[in-house]
């Protein structure tokens, strides 16, 4: 990964992208429908051939909402925008601070907020809105090329997935791409393959989908909602919030939630094993009765929003950096470590694997000078939280320990 440049540098920089040439075959991807009450299904889409071809580059200024360190130590989200003039630019920075906003109301984001950076990427539309606004027989030729009717399904915003790419790669990085459209209809799409969502900008409803996208692209989490009135005849899916296993099951077996197993849940009520889950009505379960990701609106139930802190932290380690242990270090000398701005972390010192106690919680150290030969010096850093119950994602993830060798 890159590291991030200065933000008044990338502020200021005016960058043109243009888009790859058009392909002969048009590619098929799978998207997540949303309708006026939350999350509807998949559908098979194409990416339309001479859409891909009619994109046109654009002025493009990328500005950072929210820089908290690196890029190489945390999850940079890049918004985009379609079919906003120059002169609504503004409208699109607001319809990005509140969907941002909207984002980090719900946990695990807001405890958290400070492994992501946030860059919005501003696109000047020739035209105003965006297609199938308010009807499928309107065109509009914007950068990215967003429109409803999708599929033939009203409320599908969809798009030239790689001209959005191309966008986002202006920012230092994007791991995840949010494509805001210039229209106040509800609608949008989820791209779990891509890394990338869209929602409508001017629709307060819109900014509830993102949430429950990332569920999807940064937690693996599967959809928990319903739909097929036939019984769920497959195999376990891997997803850790639906489960083919009773609750009696997995305590048996030790598997998927039984560690959250009746304890109270940040949706209402407790984890239990709830029948209809991932698109079918009956044979597999959910834990909890309404969540995130069944519904919108709604908070991440205690099962999912374990998942998402472990995958913040398979991307944004605990320690931002410390003093290089790539070679020995002098008695005297100082070990200085920079951890993640989130609070609390514990951290604690060993020497020749006996905890320091004295030294709990520095950030800063100083080697004696009496150390034996070949002595070593080593800190953990973790994230103490009980919102995770699973031993190997602490250890595995919210830890993390650095070792020194005294010269």
């Amino acid at each position: 990964m890159r590291p991030f440049p200065p933000a008044a540098a990338i502020a200021a920089a005016l960058l043109l992208f243009t888009p790859l040439p058009a392909q002969a075959d048009p590619v098929t991807r799978k998207v997540e429908i949303f309708d006026e009450r939350g999350p509807a299904g998949h559908a098979e889409v194409v990416d339309s051939p001479n859409l891909r071809a009619r994109v046109a580059a654009a002025a493009a200024t990328v500005t950072p909402v929210e820089i908290n360190g690196p890029s190489s130590n945390r999850i940079d989200l890049v918004y985009l925008g379609d079919g906003y003039t120059s002169g609504e630019l503004g409208a699109y920075a607001d319809q990005v601070a509140s969907s941002w906003a909207k984002l980090t109301s719900y946990e695990p984001f807001t405890s958290r907020r400070k492994m992501f950076n946030v860059w919005r990427v501003d696109i000047t539309s020739p035209v105003s809105g965006v297609s199938g606004d308010p009807t499928s027989d309107v065109v509009k030729d914007t950068p990215l090329g967003t429109y409803f009717w999708c599929g033939d399904i009203e409320r599908l915003l969809c798009l030239d997935v790689d001209a959005a790419k191309g966008y986002a790669a202006l920012a230092p990085e994007a791991d995840q791409i949010a494509v805001v459209a210039n229209t106040t209809k509800y609608g949008g799409a989820g791209y779990t393959d891509d890394e990338l969502v869209t929602f409508s900008g001017g629709n307060q409803l819109g900014t509830e989908i993102l949430p429950h996208e990332l569920g999807h692209s940064i937690g693996d989490l599967a959809d928990e909602y319903g739909g097929d009135p036939t019984g769920y005849t497959g195999t376990e899916p891997a997803a850790v919030n639906v489960s083919v296993k009773t609750a009696v099951q997995m305590q048996a077996q030790q598997k998927k939630w039984y560690r959250w197993l009746g304890a109270a849940t940040p949706d209402g009520g407790v984890i239990d094993t709830y029948e209809g889950a991932h698109y079918h009505d009956y044979g597999i379960y959910r834990p909890s009765q309404d969540s995130m990701m069944r519904s919108l609106k709604r908070p991440f139930n205690a099962v999912s929003r374990e998942k998402m802190i472990q995958s913040f932290y398979a991307t944004a380690r605990p320690l931002d950096s410390y003093t290089s242990n790539a070679s020995r270090v002098s008695r005297g000398s100082t070990l200085t470590i920079t951890t993640l701005p989130i609070s609390p972390l514990s951290i604690t010192w060993y020497v020749n694997g006996t905890q320091n106690t004295a030294w709990n919680g520095l950030t800063s150290v100083t080697v004696p000078t009496n150390l034996p030969a070949a002595a070593r010096i080593s800190v953990t850093v973790s994230d103490p939280t009980a919102d995770v119950r699973d031993p190997d994602y602490q250890s595995a993830y919210l830890s993390q320990t650095i070792t020194w060798r005294v010269r």
